[in-house]
C-alpha cells in the first residue's frame, strides 16, 4: 500500500514539475499581493510651448533734414539810365489795354486812345487828334464809373511825374484819378492822386501835374474813379483827355 501511494505522488509531482515548465514567465508566488498596475489612461500633461519673444526691430536713427536753402530774391530790374531826365517816355509806350474804346464815327473825328500819347495835346483840321473820349451814349448817369489805360514803357524808365492835359475848355475832364504804376503788368501801386479837380466846371485846360519819389516802373497806369457829372446831351457822362504825358525824373 505504502508503495502504491509513492508510485502516486511521484506521479503528481512530474505533472506538477512538467506544467511548471511549460508555463512562460516565473512562477506567481501565491502569498505576495498582485503589484498594482502602473499603466493609466490619463493623458500626458502636453508641455507648455515656450513663448519666444520677437526680435525687436531695430530702431532708426533720425535723419537730420538737409538745411533748406533760403531761395535767391530776384533782383528788380533797374531802370535804363541812358533816358535824359525831362523826356516825355509816353510817347513811345504802347497802350496795354485801356477801359472804353471809341466809335468809329468819333475816330474820324481824331477821337481815340491812340491820340492820348502822339504829343498833340489838341488838333483839328484835316488830321484831326483831340485825344482820348469814353464810348458815347453808355454812361448816362453814373459819374462814379471807373475809367483807366494802361501804359507799357519801351524801356524800364525812372519817373517821377505824369502831366494829364485837358481837352479845349476842359470838357469831361475827370473829378478824381491817380496813378499807379508797375513792374510786370500784375501787382500794381498808387504813387500820386487827385481829388476834386474842378477843370471840367471852370473850363480851365491847364494840365494837371502828379508829382512823386522817384520809381521804376514799366507799366504806368491812369485810373479815374469820379467823371464830370454833367451829362453831354444825348452822349451822356464821359471821360476825355487831350494828352498823358508820363516824365523820366
Amino acid at each position: 500500500m505504502k508503495k502504491y501511494l509513492y508510485i502516486v505522488f511521484a506521479a503528481v509531482l512530474a505533472m506538477v514539475l512538467l506544467l511548471a515548465a511549460c508555463t512562460p514567465g516565473q512562477t506567481a508566488d501565491p502569498t505576495k499581493a498582485p503589484e498594482a498596475d502602473v499603466t493609466t489612461d490619463a493623458p500626458a500633461e502636453e508641455a507648455t510651448p515656450e513663448v519666444t519673444e520677437a526680435p525687436e526691430e531695430p530702431t532708426e536713427e533720425p535723419t537730420e533734414a538737409a538745411p533748406t536753402e533760403e531761395p535767391t530774391a530776384t533782383p528788380e530790374p533797374e531802370a535804363d539810365k541812358s533816358i535824359e531826365k525831362g523826356t516825355n517816355v509816353a510817347l513811345t509806350a504802347e497802350i496795354e489795354d485801356v477801359s472804353s474804346t471809341t466809335g468809329a464815327t468819333h475816330v474820324q473825328w481824331g477821337w481815340s486812345y491812340e491820340f492820348i500819347n502822339d504829343g498833340i495835346i489838341y488838333q483839328v483840321g484835316e488830321e484831326p487828334s483831340l485825344g482820348w473820349t469814353t464810348n458815347v451814349g453808355v454812361n448816362p448817369d453814373d459819374p462814379d464809373q471807373e475809367e483807366w489805360i494802361i501804359f507799357c514803357l519801351d524801356k524800364y524808365t525812372s519817373i517821377d511825374k505824369v502831366r494829364v492835359c485837358p481837352t479845349i475848355s476842359g470838357v469831361c475832364f475827370p473829378v478824381d484819378f491817380h496813378i499807379e504804376v508797375s513792374l510786370d503788368g500784375e501787382n500794381y501801386a498808387t504813387v500820386a492822386s487827385v481829388e476834386g479837380c474842378n477843370n471840367a466846371k471852370t473850363s480851365d485846360e491847364t494840365p494837371v501835374e502828379l508829382t512823386f519819389d522817384a520809381v521804376t516802373a514799366k507799366y504806368v497806369k491812369f485810373v479815374a474813379t469820379k467823371l464830370h457829372d454833367v451829362p453831354s446831351g444825348n452822349d451822356g457822362i464821359l471821360m476825355q483827355i487831350g494828352e498823358i504825358e508820363i516824365i523820366a525824373a
